[in-house]
């Protein structure tokens, strides 16, 4: 994936620690076990215990990172909303959730939805 373009305002995702991102916290912040963070990530589930994202997993992560930034946005922040839109069955995806696909390495999926919402909404539709 190329580089992902920058949010009219970079929200400040409470998943860092130290300007690393805190795989506990993600975790934490999208409301699943560390077990699925670690099939959205590809890795074992050692690698969230360990927690400081390593490069390669921060490289692999700037997808999910760029649209939760997006969700944050649209919703003031609202952890709860982002956590409801992740687990909501989508009839577009046939039933899937957007965590459905994020387990199912279709980030690019999410990415483009939470994109079209987010553009839509910046344009005041």
């Amino acid at each position: 994936m190329n580089a992902l373009p920058l949010l009219a305002k970079e929200p400040a995702l409470p998943i860092f620690t130290g300007g690393s991102i805190s795989l506990k916290k993600l975790a934490e912040f999208m409301g699943v076990d560390r077990s699925v963070l670690a099939k959205i990530i590809q890795r074992d589930v050692r690698t969230v215990e360990r927690d400081i994202a390593s490069q390669s997993v921060g490289k692999r992560l700037q997808p999910l990172v760029y649209a939760l930034k997006m969700l944050f946005e649209l919703t003031n922040g609202d952890r709860d909303e982002i956590q409801r839109w992740l687990r909501e069955p989508l009839i577009e995806w046939r039933g899937l959730s957007p965590l459905d696909c994020l387990t199912a390495d279709k980030i690019d999926a999410v990415v483009n939805l939470v994109e079209r919402i987010y553009h839509a909404d910046s344009a005041g539709y």
